[in-house]
């Protein structure tokens, strides 16, 4: 069987880690051949505690990185997918610490990546527990703009299953929820960027292998559950955070040319978005991500010319996986189906042709 390292970050996760841990041990892939690290991100709770208890029940649980403080997940999980990589594993696979797994998920997951050796990520079908019958992501969709969403999320796997089909496809990009990664993934384009903190790692992580010529997939029979969660909507953190590293994704990926084409419909989502977060009461956050993007304008040219020049692939093989259209169950908006979703889809088919 193939090596695997299995890492975990936590912080304040003590309600899920019981749950988490007796599914890992439950699981059929060789106990031999898969080991586990532990990012512990300052947790104020008895995570710490419940960990090392478990360390001490597992053989293949060899560390625990402690934090003083959340790191964000970008860093947390650089720190042990930098631990895995010294040890040359096969595969690296980064879980979050709120999930639960089936038995067979690893093994059939790792299994179609051996069949697929041109696949360099693969994601399994994720669920939202307790709720196993509802889809949380099957791979994730990426708007044009720099916005992404799960792909028939809150949705009955299926109805997901009798409208697209039950087998395995590409999508923009996967979840990083789970996720397996070959080892000659990071050994080509790198760790994650720790810039995001949180949100859009992932989607970024994706991009990057794409362009690198590795395909990603979303493997249907391969089964792990989320304890998901809408965040609050008056979450005015990660409202930065998100806004922020979505601007940030756009003006590292694409190419100037792109970048000029999708002005008109990135100025008018601007404006929407501005008057969205007045009402909301998140303008000082929309102005403190613009002003995180000019005081890093350095950082974010270096980032972008590293991806210019080592992209094997034009925008349209980015474009041709991305859609015009926000999908996204938990945001029902009358303005964006019937006024905002047509316009954005038609100027998208019309740029398409030119990018």
């Amino acid at each position: 069987m193939k090596k695997v390292f299995i890492i975990i970050a936590t912080w304040n996760s003590e309600k899920f880690l019981s749950e988490l841990f007796w599914s890992l041990k439950n699981m059929d892939y060789p106990k031999e051949d898969w080991q586990l690290v532990v990012v512990e991100n300052g947790s104020q709770d008895k995570s710490l505690e419940i960990l090392n208890d478990w360390q001490k029940k597992m053989f293949n649980f060899p560390a625990i990185i402690r934090n003083e403080k959340n790191l964000g997940f970008a860093p947390g999980y650089n720190q042990g997918i930098a631990y895995a990589l010294k040890h040359n594993p096969d595969y690296v696979v980064l879980l979050n610490d709120d999930i639960v797994v089936e038995p067979d998920w690893l093994n059939v997951i790792i299994q179609k990546m051996e069949h697929h050796p041109e696949v360099g990520l693969a994601q399994p079908l994720i669920t939202r527990y307790p709720e196993k019958n509802l889809v949380n992501s099957f791979g994730n969709a990426f708007h044009y703009l720099g916005f992404g969403y799960s792909f028939g999320d809150n949705w009955p796997i299926g109805q997901v299953f009798q409208k697209y089909g039950q087998s395995d496809y590409e999508p923009a990009y996967l979840s990083f929820t789970a996720v397996a990664i070959r080892r000659s993934v990071f050994e080509t384009i790198g760790l994650l960027d720790e810039k995001y903190f949180a949100y859009h790692e992932d989607s970024d992580f994706c991009f990057r292998a794409r362009l690198a010529d590795w395909r990603l997939l979303a493997v249907s029979n391969a089964v792990v559950h989320h304890h998901y969660k809408f965040p609050s909507k008056k979450n005015k953190e990660r409202y930065f955070w998100l806004e922020k590293n979505r601007l940030y994704f756009t003006l590292k990926f694409y190419k100037l040319r792109t970048l000029i084409l999708a002005f008109p419909a990135w100025l008018a989502m601007e404006f929407g978005l501005i008057l969205f977060s007045i009402a909301r009461g998140f303008f000082c956050q929309r102005l403190k991500a613009y002003g995180w993007l000019l005081i890093n304008l350095p950082a974010i040219i270096k980032a972008r010319n590293t991806i210019q020049k080592n992209r094997k692939f034009t925008d349209y093989q980015l474009f041709d996986f991305m859609t015009g259209k926000i999908e996204f169950q938990e945001i029902q908006n009358p303005l964006l189906k019937y006024l905002g979703n047509p316009l954005l889809n038609l100027y998208f088919k019309i740029i398409k042709r030119f990018v």
